[in-house]
């Protein structure tokens, strides 16, 4: 790695990459010496610098912190990142990020996160493939704003960039092997090598983990719980380096997982006669007594995923420049059978299968000029071809009669119910992402500079095949909805006018009783034909402009100014009725974001404070509804966002290090109308949610960790971890306490985890003992309300307490 040249030098000639480089590290420096916190280098795209001397607020943590916190999986980042969260619909093989309040609420496979997700420079678009390269990692970085010059895809939230151990020559080799045991009969083990095959010229790293436990969900009467793991991953690395001009890095990573899903916990809404807090169903968890983590689902299938990735990354370095090439290419797929319902009915079970492929190249140029002008320029390529298709199995147990009694709007689809089958729901998406970006660096004088960023991307989407049909429970043809339908009714079945309202519709409008003759389900013949092929052209541009000074060597403020944007995308969801292009895609969303911060080394550079004020202008923000069985994926006007946060980095004494981190937000839709899932026999009535707080998006959140070395002899010394955070109240839903969405949240609460741990004086070995949730705090990762189709809340619990060892093993 280069070695830092003087502040001023460094001011000049690297903080080309301020605003743009996602390689950031804030690691504190662990070891027992001086009480001082080292700095940080890492190098990003073939150059060193600083995490304090990048304007723009970041978090980064490195492989040691990682294994200090105990952090095993994606959805484990934000503990230590102020104002992100992390929600896992489905466990933690598929995490939604939510950074600042920018979030999705689309669960639907099909959908790309605003938060890209990158391995080694790789762009991974499938969010079920987000939680499978987590192992022999060399450092993980979180940037926070909007992305919308460098790094592959634009995003509106944020950028996660995971990177994996590179093999090194002559240097001492990262050779380990770790093995673990906990509770839920945990069990793991990762190893990583490398040697060099060609002294100076050829060096290579093999890694594998694996990971098994047999979950914390208790399926009552069944022999095996939910909610488990049972991955394995690997991945060969190839440095090659024939002289001082090439350098070539090849990594393949191959992981996947297999185990029983996390079932759901059903909350029942329904007040029925003699049965209250029911579903439609009849089916109450309310009076089955039953633990916070204990379910009586009875349909608790298989989540499996696989990802193989391999990307290659070439540099040519010229005396003041640099040419750097990184190709890529992903083949991702997922399965799960999942008890939506979380009873001991066949209320509402989705099998969910999706595959996907994807390549990418980036070719850039990077300067190292001796003038005050520096620039990076480039060309980007995307592509990723998706395939989809998944089952709804409705109502295979018919509903409750008295469903009729407590909600009168649901009488009239009860016929259709009895025998309604399963919806088999087929569609590919292609998309194509061409980008010219660059991004010029102008250092005014020793201290004072700016950055200006712009890029135009042309993405191309498509929704080349799109087949909705009805079958039956055992999977024979019923018919199929898209395409077939002809009513003109965008809904499964239309059903007589009993209720209220629609008697009041048709006293206005009689030409309405014209559709008395289309009484029964909305399909026509089964086929497995495609509806009309749709494609969306969008052509944005994007770019930032940020100004930063540095009062002194240890101190630099900050002010930037920027514009992102997330490509539209195809309703992933279930409807009945082929849509044209304006309501079968969601537009792009943007955001407009304004950043002030600081970032100081105080106290003889003992003590780090970062610290920023943001405020962002959200508009078209892509939404997913769900009203009864339908989904419908809109855009959510405009949404206001502002905030505050700050990390905090102290080297106490010799043997006592804190670090605090601080997050505030802020935030508001601005404007948006969303469907009343109450009145689901009126389907025109939508209802005004603007002054809602954004889904994911406490107010404060905060996070604490302390490192105290116990006791220091010459063979080694032995040391604890302590960590805290803190999450406020959040709404999981934009209804957030309105029109029956008051539970469909999560209150405050606090997560603390420990470790401690023997370290030999040598770093040969290390033994350690650890537990997350040590308070073990019950609480919901996430929550979706389906009251309107059946009758209840659907939530997913976060892990218990769980606990263990782990010895470690490097040569």
């Amino acid at each position: 790695m280069q070695q830092r040249r003087s502040a001023t030098q460094n001011s000049r000639r690297h903080l080309l990459h301020a605003g743009i480089c996602l390689t950031i590290a804030s690691a504190v420096n662990c070891a027992v010496a001086a009480p001082m916190l080292e700095e940080v280098l890492v190098t990003a795209q073939k150059r060193s610098q600083s995490t304090q001397d990048i304007p723009v607020a970041v978090t980064g943590l490195t492989g040691t912190q990682l294994d200090k916190y105990g952090f095993e999986n994606a959805s484990d980042i934000s503990a230590q990142v102020p104002n992100m969260q992390v929600s896992g619909p489905y466990g933690d093989i598929q995490p939604i990020f939510s950074i600042r309040g920018v979030s999705m609420s689309d669960y639907s496979s099909n959908q790309a996160s605003p938060i890209g997700v990158y391995v080694d420079e790789t762009y991974l678009a499938p969010v079920y493939s987000h939680g499978a390269n987590f192992f022999d990692i060399e450092r993980l970085e979180v940037l926070r704003g909007p992305q919308g010059t460098l790094y592959g895809k634009n995003t509106t939230g944020g950028a996660i960039n995971i990177i994996t151990r590179t093999p090194q020559f002559g240097g001492e080799a990262n050779n380990y092997v770790k093995l673990g045991a906990g509770s839920f009969n945990a069990t793991s083990a990762e190893a990583g090598a490398e040697t060099e095959l060609i002294e100076g010229i050829l060096a290579a790293r093999g890694a594998l983990s694996f990971k098994r436990d047999e979950g914390y969900v208790d399926i009552v009467g069944r022999g095996e719980n939910g909610a488990q793991t049972d991955f394995r991953g690997g991945r060969l690395a190839l440095h090659f380096a024939p002289n001082d001009t090439w350098d070539a890095v090849f990594k393949y990573t191959v992981s996947g997982n297999d185990a029983l899903s996390t079932p759901a916990r059903n909350e029942g809404r329904t007040d029925l006669i003699g049965s209250p807090n029911s579903d439609y169903n009849g089916y109450s968890r309310e009076s089955r007594n039953l633990d916070f983590h204990e379910t009586e689902a009875n349909d608790v299938g298989p989540l499996i995923t696989n990802t193989d990735i391999a990307g290659l990354t070439i540099t040519f370095s010229g005396d003041n420049y640099s040419i750097t090439s990184v190709s890529s290419y992903y083949d991702a797929d997922y399965y799960q059978l999942a008890d939506t319902d979380g009873s001991p009915n066949d209320l509402l079970t989705i099998t969910w299968s999706s595959n996907t492929i994807g390549y990418s190249q980036d070719l850039r140029f990077s300067s190292e000029f001796d003038g005050m002008f520096n620039i990076i320029a480039g060309l980007y390529y995307g592509y990723e071809d998706q395939f989809m298709n998944n089952i709804y199995d409705i109502f295979d147990t018919p509903p409750d009669v008295r469903v009729g009694i407590a909600k009168p709007d649901t009488a009239q689809q009860y016929p259709f119910l009895l025998d309604y089958g399963m919806l088999d729901q087929r569609m590919e998406t292609k998309k194509s992402s061409l980008a010219a970006y660059s991004q010029m660096r102008f250092d005014f004088t020793d201290r004072f500079g700016m950055d200006i960023g712009l890029r135009y991307t042309k993405d191309d989407n498509e929704q080349s095949y799109f087949n909705i049909s009805r079958v039956g429970y055992d999977g024979s043809p019923r018919g199929t909805y898209v395409p077939g339908n002809n009513t003109g009714v965008d809904d499964a079945y239309i059903s007589l006018p009993l209720s209220q309202s629609q008697l009041i519709d048709i006293l206005g409008d009689p030409t309405l009783l014209a559709n008395l003759l289309n009484i029964g389900y909305t399909h026509g013949p089964y086929t497995l034909d495609s509806a009309p092929a749709l494609e969306a052209n969008e052509a944005e541009w994007t770019g930032k402009l940020g100004l930063d000074y540095r009062i002194n060597d240890d101190v630099m403020v900050y002010i930037s100014a920027s514009h992102g944007y997330r490509s539209g995308s195809f309703n992933g969801g279930a409807y009945y009725l082929a849509r044209p292009i304006e309501t079968a895609y969601a537009s792009p969303e943007y955001i407009d974001a304004f950043e002030v911060g600081f970032k100081a080394d105080l106290l003889d550079n003992s003590m780090r404070l970062n610290a920023a004020l943001f405020s962002y202008d959200y508009t078209d923000q892509q939404f997913i509804n769900v009203v009864g069985f339908s989904n419908f994926l809109e855009n959510a006007g405009s949404s206001k966002i502002a905030g505050a946060e700050a990390e905090l980095w102290a080297r106490l004494t010799e043997k006592l290090t804190l670090q605090i981190g601080f997050g505030y937000l802020e935030t508001e839709f601005s404007e948006l109308t969303l469907a009343n899932t109450e009145t689901i026999a009126d389907a025109d009535d939508r209802i005004d949610l603007s002054g809602n707080e954004l889904i994911s998006a406490p107010k404060f959140n905060y996070s604490i960790s302390l490192d105290y070395d116990i006791w220091v002899t010459e063979a080694g010394y032995l040391t604890t971890n302590v960590n805290g955070n803190f999450q406020d109240d959040q709404w999981y839903s934009a209804y957030n306490d309105q029109f029956g969405y008051g539970e469909i949240r999560q209150d405050a609460y606090w997560l603390f985890n420990a470790r401690t741990s023997w370290h030999a004086s040598d770093d040969s070995y290390s033994i350690s003992l650890w537990v997350k949730n040590l308070m073990d705090k019950e609480y919901d990762g996430y929550g979706i309300n389906l009251q309107a189709g059946f009758g209840h809340d659907s939530y997913l619990a976060g892990p218990p307490r769980t606990y263990g060892a782990e010895v470690t093993y490097r040569f």
